[in-house]
């Protein structure tokens, strides 16, 4: 007897299935080296047939400002051909290549004709947008709001696109907590929200790289930089203290480790002051080991790595400032460690022991 039969006749005998087992449909996939030459089959094969169309394109209008309206004709034909049932690895590529070459079209030819950025990000906006709800492939959904971050981003304009940090935290990490729950919009709902935690990485580098005296050069910083960005802190610190009080109180039994949780999530939000974008980033490694999810961890482990190394090299201080910093960090989290492994761990086994 196999384990799926196994276990649904244990549902059945508790009266919470019913009727025969539903025969499972396997979706069989090529190997790796075949997908890998399938997929970049694909983007040859939209080089190729962009390359082309532009070709024929330019030679028939004089004017390469209205190549947008190329760039509509491309992105209608991802749109329907991604519409396609059971669409095949080749087609998938095919058509994301399509696309992202119908959106650099677009964006430029409204660059080109108006001569304004702002313009451009509000159309770049609205084209992810609409191809976030109109493309019937998923990869393509999640990647279309990953751009769509980025163009909101260009779109606020210096210092105000700080904002977006703390409104990007609330909506990742509500996803995370509540994409179990949800299984009605799943074919929207997982996309945006990898898209998002894609764009909310990126918004917390982009900060982190900006705040940093070696990019200077940007000119991103002028005016009341530090202002703003010790505002976009507080409020993402208290967005994620909510949040992290909602994952508490749905994975912690135990009152006093409650506390304990909560004690931590504060000091890791008053630290977020000093270091914005780590408590986001912190609260998202909880809920992937919460929800058992290894990419989460894993991509939010590396995540924080790059932070904290980009993080010390950006302070503007002395070596051995840095040092002393790093050996007082270090101190600091062995006597949480000490103290967590001291008082924690009994009250975890008693709760273990409970349930």
């Amino acid at each position: 007897m196999t384990h799926s039969v196994a276990l649904w006749q244990q549902l059945q005998a508790k009266g919470l299935v019913f009727g025969d087992q539903p025969i499972a449909e396997y979706n069989q996939q090529p190997a790796f080296f075949l997908r890998i030459l399938l997929g970049a089959s694909g983007w040859l094969s939209a080089l190729f047939f962009t390359v082309f169309i532009s070709t024929l394109f330019i030679s028939v209008f004089s004017e390469i400002s209205n190549i947008w309206g190329l760039g509509l004709v491309l992105c209608a034909i991802s749109i329907w051909i991604s519409r396609t049932p059971k669409i095949p690895l080749f087609l998938e590529q095919f058509v994301f290549a399509c696309s992202m070459t119908g959106q650099t079209l677009i964006t430029f030819g409204v660059l080109d004709s108006s001569d304004s950025s702002q313009l451009a990000a509000a159309a770049l906006l609205v084209l992810e947008i609409i191809l976030f709800i109109s493309i019937g492939i998923r990869s393509q959904r999640a990647a279309a709001l990953f751009l769509a971050c980025g163009a909101l981003l260009w779109l606020l304009g210096q210092q105000t696109w700080l904002y977006a940090l703390p409104v990007l935290s609330a909506a990742v990490i509500g996803l995370w907590l509540n994409n179990l729950r949800v299984y009605k919009g799943a074919a929207y709902l997982q996309p945006a929200t990898v898209g998002l935690t894609l764009g909310l990485w990126v918004t917390i580098f982009i900060i982190l790289l900006a705040n940093s005296t070696e990019f200077s050069w940007w000119n991103i910083t002028q005016g009341h930089w530090h202002t703003h960005l010790w505002i976009t802190a507080a409020l993402t610190s208290i967005v994620c203290l909510g949040l992290a009080w909602q994952l508490i109180r749905r994975s912690v039994q135990h009152t006093q480790l409650r506390y304990i949780a909560l004690f931590i999530s504060i000091f890791i939000g008053l630290v977020n002051l000093k270091m914005p974008g780590l408590a986001p980033l912190c609260l998202l490694l909880c809920i992937g080991v919460k929800q058992a999810h290894t990419r989460l961890i894993w991509l939010n482990l590396l995540a924080l790595a790059a932070y904290f190394m980009l993080y010390y090299y950006s302070l503007n201080s002395s070596l051995l400032y840095k040092s002393i910093l790093l050996c007082a960090s270090g101190a600091i989290l062995l006597i949480v460690y000490t103290l967590l492994n001291r008082y924690a761990r009994p009250l975890i086994t008693e709760s273990k022991t409970d349930a």
